[in-house]
């Protein structure tokens, strides 16, 4: 969540029920620039925080610091900028005469696997440290973990930072419009690719980071190269898009969506093994989308949304009243 020095915040801390009380804490520190962590409980009673009604029953902590000299940012955009995961390492909590401050940290590149910045003050903590960061790349989880020190102990939380899902729309119908929108609220990078300059016009895309106007077999290749990136295919041509499926079937697309009817998707997969290709993939999703009842392009670019994001969750899509366990992963 930032927060500027007008009061102005992008983000979320909670469902809205914290978000008042950090706006006013966060005054304090913008003015002293020292960062603090600030604990709500509400495990204790069944009335809440500032009696506001919470009834959360859970603990929340929020480390609370100023951007000013703070490279986290120019961090998380070359994470960005890369399409490659990270991990930022920030001390939260301590105990003891330790040398560090709260709020130090350093940044795990996860393509090197090494660490921009390290800690002399760590001394024999620095393989653990650095293995735990590593741990939660690969398990894509963020978490906290407390290490013992002659001194004290430290706190480190170790956050996972993945650059956005990057979504290919091959085909700018008019059905790709509102699919675009709904993948820019969900700030993820959007492409847009089709051979038509009518259809591949900025104007009917403002969203796109980018419109790619070509024919399927003169995309460039790194378009279908990169590692967090998902594809809609929905050219409503079935040559364009047996060419475009064809490449997809090689690339490393987390989830590949093809718009239309099963039949028509069948004898698509058909022509494909025909090739020798083969089709045999848990990526592919056709029909693609949730089966909601959509009928409309913006209900059908809900539909397709919400698979992506269910998938890539590893999650099934279903009703969460329906769901066994605590919503959020731990």
């Amino acid at each position: 969540m930032l927060i500027d020095g007008n009061g102005k915040s992008i983000g979320t801390v909670s469902g809205g029920c914290l978000e008042a009380d950090v706006l006013e804490r966060a005054k304090e520190v913008r003015r002293s620039g020292k960062p603090t962590v600030v604990s709500y409980d509400t495990t204790k009673d069944d009335s809440s925080v500032f009696g506001l009604g919470m009834g959360c029953r859970g603990v929340v902590r929020v480390l609370l610091e100023s951007t000013r000299n703070n490279d986290a940012l120019d961090f998380i955009r070359a994470c960005f900028d890369r399409r490659e995961k990270g991990a930022i390492t920030t001390l939260i909590s301590k105990s003891g005469d330790v040398g560090l401050g709260l709020g130090s940290r350093m940044f795990l590149e996860g393509a090197i696997g090494s660490y921009r910045r390290s800690f002399a003050e760590l001394n024999g903590l620095s393989s653990s440290v650095t293995r735990d960061a590593l741990a939660a790349i690969l398990q894509n989880r963020s978490r906290s973990v407390i290490y013992p020190d002659a001194n004290g102990s430290l706190e480190f939380f170790h956050e996972v930072i993945n650059p956005p899902t990057a979504i290919f729309i091959f085909g700018a119908g008019h059905d790709a419009v509102p699919l675009a929108r709904l993948a820019a609220n969900l700030g993820w990078k959007i492409s847009v690719i089709d051979h038509r300059p009518a259809y591949a016009a900025p104007e009917r895309f403002p969203e796109a980071d980018e419109i790619v106007m070509s024919r399927p077999e003169t995309i460039p290749d790194a378009v279908f190269a990169d590692l967090n990136s998902v594809a809609v295919v929905m050219n409503h041509n079935f040559d364009a898009d047996l060419a475009i499926i064809r490449r997809l079937l090689g690339s490393t697309c987390r989830y590949i969506g093809v718009l239309g009817p099963k039949d028509r998707t069948m004898k698509l997969l058909a022509a494909l093994r025909a090739e020798g290709q083969d089709t045999d993939r848990e990526n592919f999703y056709a029909p693609v989308g949730l089966d909601i009842g959509a009928t409309t392009p913006e209900g059908i670019a809900l539909a397709i949304i919400a698979e992506i994001q269910a998938v890539l969750a590893g999650r099934r899509g279903g009703s969460l009243r329906d769901r066994r366990g605590p919503i959020y992963d731990r």
